[in-house]
């Protein structure tokens, strides 16, 4: 019972995932956690304003055409990525090592107007 206050405590406090949760909670019953289905979209939300218009982007690749991504975001979310540390080209090239699931990226950023990017993969 100790154990599973533990997983339920690390759930709440966010260091573990919903799914990270149930898995360890079903391996606590002794059960087998059911197979994922694996990741199949890469999601990104980006808004934006470009030349002083608001510009929203929102895709669901699958991630097999994910190297198209750069060519829909807009310049500014290209410089905000950039100026934050992420290299979207080393993230896209990761993406065909292995896919992890979830958020990759989460900005939101105040430059010449604010910027939201959000990339996921599900």
């Amino acid at each position: 019972m100790e154990e599973k206050r533990r997983v339920l405590e690390m759930l709440k406090a966010g260091a573990i995932g919903v799914e990270e949760a149930l898995d360890l909670l079903s391996a606590l019953e002794g059960g087998r956690p059911e197979p994922r289905p694996p990741a199949r979209l890469l999601k990104v939300r980006v808004e934006a304003e470009e030349e002083g218009r608001p510009v929203k982007v929102h895709l669901n690749l699958p991630l097999a055409l994910a190297s198209l991504v750069e060519s829909f975001l807009p310049e500014e979310a290209k410089l905000t990525l950039g100026r934050q540390g992420v290299n979207l080209k080393d993230l896209l090239a990761l993406l065909k090592e292995g896919v992890p699931e979830g958020k990759l990226v989460e900005i939101e950023a105040e430059e010449k107007g604010p910027v939201r990017i959000l990339v996921e993969v599900v």
